[in-house]
């Protein structure tokens, strides 16, 4: 089977086959990549656990900053996925394999500048955390050495983006899975100097992730364009059309991931309010918790993938029945998920950390939190279905809403004015994620997302699909 057969076979199988098998199908290679991915966080975690709690609290600051700025590429990453499924559904290759490139091209650019914006960025932004003075240069030091691989992780989140849209899960996961591979094995060489290399502590964990992502996007670039995926890929300047998509389907998204990322910078100021020893049990906790929340990002892909495709192909009561049957799907799965990870707690938190305070502490923020997973199982399930539809306003305020209407305000008033310490902060974050899952879930099922919104952005009209050649 040629490429070309290959990308008709998987279009058939995404509009065609059983809701729940096909679900799952697309689901698994994102969720088994991003549980690799977690598992080789949970090892970074583990070996900083080792050096002390200012080298284990220091990442805690990293990701949220670098998210701010490099939020924008999921504006780019959205609208390709949701263009490139719906003229896939359609069967309207050529034009997909145009717009991957235009989108490609926009991915470059913006990796370079947001890397020299969060270099650039972080001391100040740091500063004004107040981040404890242990704590500070090891943040800061971290995200610098990171900085240089944000252009490469741009094209790894493109690629996965246009893979996922066509119905390919199963390359993007094979260059995640390098990327989570390569870390695993320089992480611990790099952070204690093994082979008569120099120890590095924190730097070498910051080292680690930079090459693992420079030669997974690398890997990526070649997939691209050598046309593995069934057309080629070359970086081009982007049409009108697609910067039209960019800014009305991307730019909610972009909002969104630049708005959450400050929402979760002002929730790593609250808790390090609470000293350095609440700080490294929310990075041990969070490493548990992100166990369980893997399988959500594969259900996202996966809906957004058959959503896309569908309302592409003049589908739309399939697309609506993905929608719902999809939610219930993950929101089941992820209660099961909680529950074990309440259950082991203790066991689980005692892999990162063998410091009782931050220990205890780990075991009674997952106790709390782990019950609302399956209504961020819920957000997150409604923004693939936004992705696939170009309908990602309302998810965006939603996920907003989420962090700067509840969580944050929240989560400050019940740990000190009100005087509850740590135990406020996990109970904001509680009851955040469950009033917003409840509201992604009214949305989803009342339906109004409905149409083809990317191809009409595009000025490419819906028309129905094209016969196989």
């Amino acid at each position: 089977m040629d490429a070309a057969d290959r990308m008709e076979e998987l279009r058939r199988r995404v509009v065609e086959g059983g809701i729940a098998s096909t679900m799952l199908w697309l689901a698994a290679p994102i969720a088994a990549s991003r549980v690799l991915g977690t598992i080789q966080e949970s090892v970074d975690t583990a070996l900083l656990g080792r050096l002390g709690e200012a080298q284990l609290a220091a990442p805690v600051a990293v990701w949220p900053l670098i998210m701010l700025f490099v939020g924008v590429t999921f504006a780019v990453g959205a609208s390709a996925g949701s263009l490139i499924s719906q003229l896939v559904g359609a069967r309207r290759f050529e034009e997909a394999s145009k717009a991957a490139g235009e989108f490609w091209g926009l991915a470059i650019g913006l990796g370079v500048v947001s890397a020299v914006l969060v270099a650039a960025s972080a001391p100040v932004v740091y500063r004004v955390l107040g981040l404890p003075e242990e704590v500070y240069p090891l943040s800061l030091a971290y995200i610098w050495v990171e900085a240089v691989s944000i252009p490469f992780m741009f094209t790894m989140m493109l690629f996965t983006s246009v893979a996922s849209s066509m119905g390919d899960t199963r390359r993007p996961f094979k260059v995640s899975a390098l990327s989570s591979t390569i870390n695993l094995v320089l992480d611990p060489i790099l952070i204690f100097g093994l082979f008569g290399l120099p120890r590095m502590e924190v730097i070498g964990a910051a080292l680690a992730t930079s090459i693992s992502r420079i030669i997974a996007g690398g890997y990526a670039a070649i997939l691209l364009v050598s046309g593995s995926l069934g057309f080629q890929v070359l970086p081009r300047r982007p049409s009108p059309g697609v910067v039209r998509v960019t800014m009305r389907v991307g730019a909610p998204v972009a909002a969104q991931q630049v708005l959450t990322s400050l929402g979760f910078l002002a929730m790593t100021g609250i808790v390090a309010g609470l000293g350095a020893t609440v700080m490294a049990a929310y990075n041990v906790s969070l490493a548990v918790i992100h166990i369980v929340q893997s399988l959500t990002m594969g259900f996202s892909v996966a809906m957004a993938t058959m959503v896309g495709q569908s309302l592409g192909a003049g589908m739309t009561g399939r697309a609506r029945e993905v929608a719902v049957k999809g939610q219930a799907l993950v929101f089941v799965l992820l209660s099961l998920g909680a529950a074990a990870v309440v259950a082991g707690r203790g066991l689980l938190a005692a892999v990162f950390t063998s410091d009782p305070e931050v220990l205890a502490e780990a075991e009674f923020m997952i106790a709390v939190f782990a019950p609302s997973i399956p209504f961020l199982g819920l957000v997150f399930t409604a923004n693939g279905v936004a992705r696939g539809s170009g309908y990602t306003l309302v998810p965006s305020i939603l996920n907003v809403a989420r962090l700067w209407l509840l969580r944050v305000p929240l989560s400050y008033a019940l740990a000190y004015p009100l005087g509850l310490g740590s135990a406020g902060v996990w109970a904001g974050m509680t009851a955040s994620n469950i009033v917003a899952g409840t509201a992604a879930s009214i949305w989803v099922c009342l339906g109004g997302w409905a149409r083809a919104r990317a191809l009409e952005e595009a000025s490419l009209e819906a028309e129905a699909p094209r016969a196989a050649a």
